[in-house]
Order: C-alpha cells, then structure tokens, then sequence
C-alpha cells in the first residue's frame, strides 16, 4: 500500500468515527428528547441549566410553603370568624341579663347558657391541626389556654411564627392569642360576675366593654386577611415565574425534534457515502498490492 493510499484510508476511518459520533448524538437526542444529553455538549448551556434548575426548586419550596402559611392561616381565621359568631351571642344574652325583668331563676338561666358558649370560645381559642396549637405562640405543642371556674389564663407566648415565601419575604403563620383572647374572657367573666350578683350596673359595665372587645377581634381578622392576600399575590407571581424558567430551561436543553430527525438522515447518507469511499480505497490497495 502506497503511503498516500495509507492517509486516504485514515481520512476514511476519522470520518466514519466522526459520522458515527454525529449519528450517536442525533439518535440520542431522538430518543430522549433532550439537545443536551451531558454537560460536555455545551458547558456554559448546560451551567445555565443547572442554576434554573435550582432555582426551579427553590419556588417549589416556596409553594409549599405559600400552601402551608394559607392552611394556617384560613384555619385561624374560620376560628376567629366564629369567636365573632360566639360574642355576638353572649352580648345578646348579656343584654337580657341587664333588663329589669329577670327573676333569679332567668338570670340564673342566662348564665349557664353564656358559660356553654363561653367554653365553645375556649375550645375555639385552643384550635389544633395536625399537633399545632394555633394561638399558642411559638409554643404550638400545648393548649394556649387554660380554665378555672370563670377565669381563663393564656399559657403560650407572644411570639409568632413565620415562613418565607420568596426571596426575603415571610408570611405569619399564626398569632398570638393572648391579644385577641385575653380581652374576649375576661369581658366574660366581668358579664358573668355581674349576672351572678344580679348587679346591672356592673352588667352594663361589661356590656360596654363588648365594643373593644369585637373591634379586637375584628383587628386581627382583618391581619390575618392582609397576610393571605399576600400569600395569593406572591402565588400568583411564583407561578408566572416558574412558567418563565420552565421554558427558558426547555429552550436551553430540549431537542428539535425535526432538526435532529433530518440530521440522522443527513448523517446516514454521509456514512453510506463514507462506507463507499472507503471500500474504493481498501479495493485499489489491494490491487496495487497484486502488482
């Protein structure tokens, strides 16, 4: 074999083992729908991927957590909705206590009837879900509140617990009950005091209390209602967000499909084209080998 016969037949081999390196890439990008099918295909791209990638889970966790914070919270605020319900009921019964014409008996009657709401406010201030007590505080493994006779103590804290739902913003995940219960028990008590002694000036006293007590009240639902209207817009913004990143990274590492279809049969036709180059090279060597 000629030496000029020799490198035409090394061309031939370089060719086909780049042919067949090309074929195995479109074929892999057919079958797995993916452009880049290793980080060597395109080091920076595939870089780029990466980051997306962490940042497409870091607004997982932030939906998990924007879920977990409207769980909390809508629970909270169902509770309170009805602790409203509830001092609204003893108000009216307080009132009737306050009227000149209650006999013992009626009066009598009357309390037993506010204490029976005053201890579904109690169970309501104690609310739990999935072993937190909500107005606890940080102290969300035992009951907030506690009860003896007609005293009702708060035995959490006043700390409240938060959760990021984007880059540096949190969203309250409870309240304190001490603020908004504390106020609500003791009016109760001041009413039910007053009813036992059949004494309506200190009825009245209590009765008057009612309107700071429901603007208490009224007060923390209307945060808890800031705090969820925060959470669906930041939702809202996740969501575009990582539409945005899902097709950013989908542009980045996804195949066209018809691209690299037409690149196998292009590469194909290459290798037939390759293949009879190199049987043309292989025959005249051999006939200048027979001489």
């Amino acid at each position: 074999m000629r030496i000029g016969d020799a490198a035409s037949y090394r061309n031939v081999l370089a060719n086909l083992g780049m042919l067949n390196e090309r074929m195995e890439n479109a074929t892999m990008q057919v079958s797995s729908g993916k452009r880049l099918t290793r980080p060597s295909d395109s080091p920076s791209e595939s870089a780029e991927v990466t980051h997306l990638k962490g940042q497409l889970i870091r607004i997982d966790q932030y939906r998990t957590n924007v879920d977990s914070g409207r769980f909390y919270l809508r629970i909270a605020e169902t509770a309170l909705s009805s602790v409203h319900d509830g001092l609204t009921a003893v108000f009216m019964r307080g009132s009737q206590a306050g009227s000149n014409f209650n006999d013992p008996t009626a009066l009598a009657a009357l309390a037993s009837e506010i204490r029976a709401i005053r201890d579904q406010i109690f169970e309501l201030a104690n609310s739990h879900i999935q072993g937190r007590y909500l107005f606890a505080g940080s102290m969300v493994h035992q009951p907030a509140f506690a009860i003896s006779g007609d005293t009702v103590s708060y035995r959490g804290d006043n700390a409240v617990n938060t959760v990021e739902i984007s880059g540096g913003l949190q969203v309250e995940q409870n309240i304190s009950g001490s603020a908004v219960f504390d106020p609500v028990f003791e009016n109760i008590r001041l009413l039910l005091d007053g009813i036992d002694r059949d004494d309506k000036t200190a009825i009245q006293a209590a009765l008057d209390r009612f309107k700071q007590t429901f603007a208490a009240v009224g007060t923390v639902r209307s945060r808890l209602g800031v705090e969820l209207a925060k959470l669906e817009n930041v939702e809202i913004h996740l969501q575009a967000r990582e539409e945005s990143l899902v097709l950013r990274k989908a542009r980045i590492e996804d195949a066209n499909m018809a691209e690299a279809i037409s690149r196998i049969n292009q590469t194909q036709a290459a290798l037939n084209a390759a293949f009879q180059v190199g049987s043309l090279v292989r025959r005249r060597s051999l006939f200048d080998y027979l001489g």
